[in-house]
């Protein structure tokens, strides 16, 4: 059973944030130590009701998954790392995001790694940048180089034509295409 204050606290704020009645069906449900953790995550990272719902599947589906609890999921290191640090509400709640997705997908994170290692070990000077696909949903790369000048422009495409060249550059298209 929820504590009466927090579920008074979450109950108000459900009407602030305008959370309509299935997200307080759910909290309903929810054993006390799990309500203490979702409350702080509404209040804190102050989520819109499709925001709450999608951290929420997320939470459940990894606890889930890993045979535990909603409080012990935002619990796990990835994401209490994130509580600690001093950040504004939009970019805890991005953070907060991308360590519960990093702890749904583990191995589409592990991919994501991986790539960046790879694009790493390319050598690019820092104005030539290479992005992979959000959530590698695709097999195609871009690659953006920024120049102030003509001889900036020749130097970056002199570094990406001689990346384009190597085993490793094979390695990261071999491996977008792995994970599509």
């Amino acid at each position: 059973m929820i504590d009466p204050t927090i579920d008074s606290t979450f109950r108000a704020l459900a009407v602030d944030r305008r959370y309509g009645p299935a997200i307080l069906e759910r909290w309903s449900r929810l054993a006390s130590s799990d309500a203490t953790e979702i409350l702080r995550l509404a209040e804190e990272l102050r989520p819109s009701e499709n925001q709450l719902r999608d951290l929420w599947n997320w939470i459940d589906e990894i606890a889930a998954r890993d045979h535990s609890t909603p409080d012990k999921v935002l619990a796990a290191p990835p994401v209490a790392s994130v509580w600690r640090r001093h950040l504004g509400r939009n970019d805890r709640l991005k953070l907060i995001k991308g360590a519960l997705r990093r702890l749904r997908f583990p191995e589409l994170s592990a991919t994501e790694e991986r790539l960046a290692g790879l694009i790493a070990t390319l050598g690019l000077p820092r104005h030539v940048r290479v992005v992979v696909p959000e959530f590698l949903e695709g097999d195609t790369l871009r690659v953006e180089i920024t120049a102030d000048s003509p001889a900036a422009l020749r130097a970056a495409a002199n570094a990406l034509h001689t990346a384009a060249a190597t085993a490793t550059c094979d390695q990261l298209f071999a491996l977008l295409a792995e994970a599509e």
